[in-house]
């Protein structure tokens, strides 16, 4: 690599250490435009998309390099990780099998493939793959902190908590390995120790929430609630999100006879250095109870348990890199795990994965079945639901999906209250929104059935989805977080916006029909000026550029006008990029600044037609029961059915099926007849219309 190339390289890493991800990227673009196959460049390139959010131009990058470099190890782990990346466990824990094929001896593939062991349930190879690494390298730090969390997993405490202690004696700085032993000792009952590994880590890191909490819990267990109280009091203060902290201090104040109830002044959000851990909220806990374990309805009098329910913390990571990128290296990449008082070659977050997803105590896999076989993981109970879903065995998807929720770590986040069982009437209940925004749109409707039948219920969702699904039913309030709440009102419940279908109407045919998602009549005014002369069509690519390029068909059209419905930063770039760029009117600045799809919702009535990929706009367009064509994938989301050209869903949308994953060729054509056709549907009847008036008005003259 000649000199200024390597300054280059230089500049762009500092650029990718400094979060400049866009300018650190159209360096390395440049370089690998002037020398392609560098692996190096590769390699640094695909994590910079990756931490930008784009785990599609990663994936191509990451599959270009291994096939430019089949016989390289570390392009397989490369690719591994954005199918990782894109919860492709399957396929990543093929790719990192591939690179342990190339060389035995590589740790990260090792430590990667236990990873999505893990995530895939099959926790006993997953251990044996850390241990493989840890004979490898016994000071690999990340393999011994995800072997320890797998071994609480299947209940063997006693080797997990070795594995604590070794963290803590590896890494004595380190607040979040006294902090993991401590749980584990607290969820043994073996409280006094907990309670020196808490303090441990208070010493460390003194405004930690999670350690506060637990010597709160110690106390607790050792009966003396005024001090659990004040640690209590403390950890909220240090947190005061965490509705885990606010009901455990809420039922202790109860049970000491304090009038007042805590504060609960916004939403529920994780503790970002606990779950870079591993460890969520009520993870200090390690709570093996009930957690649909009713906190508020115990009686006072009763005797607390040990332990709080607790929020269950996710499965194994992503490896999306989150932190800043490596050094530059000239010589071939050695992708070593962190060792301790080391720098890893690979971005950090890629050898240790934002283990928002590894649990660390509540879930104990189950036992082998009687002929040896483990049983179903929760990914494949959830894809068995999601077919059964797909094919219309409604009664069957459904209680599989929660089943396969119910056993998943990473599925919800319950709240710490009795779960609801659609029969009986609360005094209030949360219903949770969570999962993807198209998902909220679609089963959002179902909110409509709990209030025609007077069950009194609030949605908690995030701040920014509040204004829109505030629209759906103004008798459901729809907020960010708990205020006003009584957290200690035994008759609290709670559930998953996902699991109303089961608890209330298993057939879709029982669902409200849309239009049911209204939009502001304040917005619908406002951008009744954006509308283009000419048969407007609203487009939305979500980042796909091939079905972008599959919009051209679309503008080629005579008297039709497309108009942009992406708000992401990227969506002007990838534009302007394209031939018939110039020909989209954009939103401009500030679109949708109030919150998801506010202005868009209103926008789009005044819309003939919107053409879009799966995604929240097509689910958009349906619940506004706006005109619409979806380009269907042949792996789609299961409301959109098999083969069928339409869905039950939302009759207001066509379906425009690609034999081929990623390949939009063969829908353009498809896409641009069902436009043409429209427009020309729309022509007919505006000229029937022009003509019925004059010819009504002879008939009544004659009268």
């Amino acid at each position: 690599m000649a000199e200024d190339e390597r300054a280059a390289l230089s500049r762009a890493t500092t650029l990718h250490r400094e979060g400049r991800l866009d300018e650190a990227l159209e360096i390395y673009s440049r370089l690998l435009k002037a020398r392609p196959g560098v692996f190096e460049v590769e390699r640094l390139y695909v994590f910079a998309q990756l931490q930008a959010g784009r785990v599609k131009e990663a994936h191509a990058a990451a599959r270009r390099a291994k096939l430019g470099h089949p016989r390289n190890p570390h392009a397989h782990v490369l690719f591994g990780a954005t199918l990782q990346a894109e919860h492709k466990w399957e396929r990543a824990l093929a790719a990192f099998a591939a690179a342990t094929k190339l060389d035995p001896g590589l740790v990260e593939a090792r430590y990667l493939a236990g990873n999505m062991l893990a995530n895939l349930g099959r926790n006993a190879e997953a251990v044996a793959h850390f241990d493989t690494a840890l004979t490898l390298d016994p000071r690999a730090v990340e393999a011994l902190v995800n072997r320890a969390k797998v071994r609480v997993r299947l209940g063997q405490s006693a080797e997990a908590l070795a594995d604590f202690t070794r963290l803590a004696e590896l890494q004595p700085r380190e607040h979040a390995h006294f902090l993991a032993k401590g749980a584990l000792l607290h969820d043994l009952g073996r409280s006094a120790e907990a309670a020196q590994a808490a303090m441990a880590a208070l010493q460390l890191k003194p405004d930690s929430a999670d350690a506060h909490f637990l010597v709160g819990q110690t106390f607790r267990a050792a009966g003396d609630l005024p001090a659990a109280r004040n640690a209590f009091r403390v950890a909220l203060a240090a947190d005061p999100d965490r509705p885990a902290f606010q009901l455990a201090l809420a039922r202790i104040e109860r049970e000491l006879g304090a009038a007042e109830s805590p504060s609960v002044p916004s939403d529920p959000a994780p503790d970002a250095e606990a779950t870079q851990q591993g460890l969520e909220p009520a993870d200090a806990q390690h709570a093996s109870a009930d957690l649909d374990g009713t906190l508020a309805a115990a009686p006072a009098d009763e005797a607390a348990p040990a332990t709080e329910p607790a929020e269950p913390s996710p499965d194994l990571a992503s490896a999306i890199p989150a932190a800043e990128p490596p050094a530059f290296d000239p010589s071939p990449p050695a992708l070593d795990v962190v060792r301790s008082g080391s720098e890893p070659d690979l971005p950090p977050d890629a050898v240790h994965p934002d283990v928002e997803s590894l649990p660390v105590a509540e879930f104990a896999a189950p036992e082998p079945d009687a002929v040896g076989r483990e049983p179903p993981t929760p990914e494949s109970l959830r894809l068995r639901a999601l077919d059964a879903l797909a094919e219309g065995r409604w009664q069957e998807g459904w209680t599989g999906l929660d089943a396969s929720a119910t056993s998943d770590a990473s599925a919800q986040k319950p709240l710490p209250l009795p779960h609801w069982d659609g029969a009986e009437m609360p005094s209030l209940l949360i219903v949770t929104a969570e999962g993807e925004l198209a998902d909220l749109i679609l089963f959002g409707r179902l909110l409509r059935l709990l209030a025609d039948r007077r069950i009194p219920a609030r949605l908690l969702a995030e701040a920014g989805h509040v204004p829109l699904l505030s629209r759906i039913d103004a008798r459901i309030p729809v907020a960010s977080d708990l205020a006003g709440v009584d957290v200690r009102d035994a008759n609290l419940r709670w559930a998953p916006l996902g699991s109303l279908p089961r608890l209330m109407a298993q057939d879709p045919q029982g669902w409200p029909q849309p239009p049911y998602l209204l939009a502001d009549p304040a917005r619908i005014a406002r951008w009744r000026e954006m509308r283009p002369e000419g048969f407007a069509v609203g487009i939305a690519w979500n980042g796909d550029l091939a079905l972008l390029s599959a919009f051209s068909a679309l503008a080629s059209l005579e008297g039709v006008a497309l108009v942009s419905l992406e708000t992401r930063g990227e969506a002007e770039a990838e534009l302007a990029a394209t031939r018939f760029g110039g020909q989209v009117t954009r939103l401009g600045p500030g679109w949708d600044v109030d919150g998801s799809f506010t202005d868009t919702a209103a926008l789009i009535q005044h819309l003939d037609m919107v053409v879009t990929g799966e995604g929240p706009v097509a689910h958009l367009a349906g619940a506004r029961a706006r005109p619409g064509l979806v380009a269907i994938g042949p792996t789609a989301h299961w409301c959109w059915g098999r083969e069928a050209g339409t869905t039950a869903f939302y009759p207001s949308l066509t379906l425009v099926r690609a034999a081929h994953p990623k390949d939009w060729s063969d829908v353009a054509a498809g896409l641009a007849a069902g436009v043409a056709a429209s427009r020309s549907t729309m022509r007919s009847t505006a000229n029937v219309a022009t003509h019925a008036t004059p010819v009504a008005a002879r008939r009544q003259a004659a009268l």
